[in-house]
């Protein structure tokens, strides 16, 4: 959190010309905009499948805490699956671990799915 911090301070600093030129009618977000765009954030968590849906590629997930920078807390959500997952595998009640992370957008996506073996 404090690298993101600053980085964007940094970019806002150069975006208003402190330490730096300022780039003429840009606004001065754009940098800071750019830098947070290109960070991927993701995080690792465990879950019991509560429906898939393979026409929209989403499938609701009621899972724990999610470790990593996410740090989401637990609860009953439906998110969208990156196309490399295959849906076929998933069936509803079954546990999983997942790796989840945020698109250019800031919405979730779960990147892995795995059966989680007791």
């Amino acid at each position: 959190m404090k690298t993101r911090f600053a980085r964007v301070a940094m970019c806002a600093a150069i975006s208003i010309g402190i330490g730096g030129a300022a780039v003429q009618g840009a606004p001065r977000y754009t940098l800071a905009q750019a830098t947070e765009k290109t960070e991927k954030t993701s995080g690792q968590g465990e879950g019991v499948v509560r429906a898939v849906d393979a026409d929209e590629r989403r499938i609701m997930i009621t899972h724990g805490p999610v470790a990593g920078p996410l740090e989401m807390s637990p609860m009953t959500m439906a998110f969208r699956v990156a196309p490399n997952v295959d849906l076929a595998s998933l069936s509803k009640g079954m546990k999983i671990k997942f790796t989840i992370s945020r698109d250019a957008k800031g919405l979730y996506v779960i990147e892995d799915v795995r059966p989680d073996k007791p």
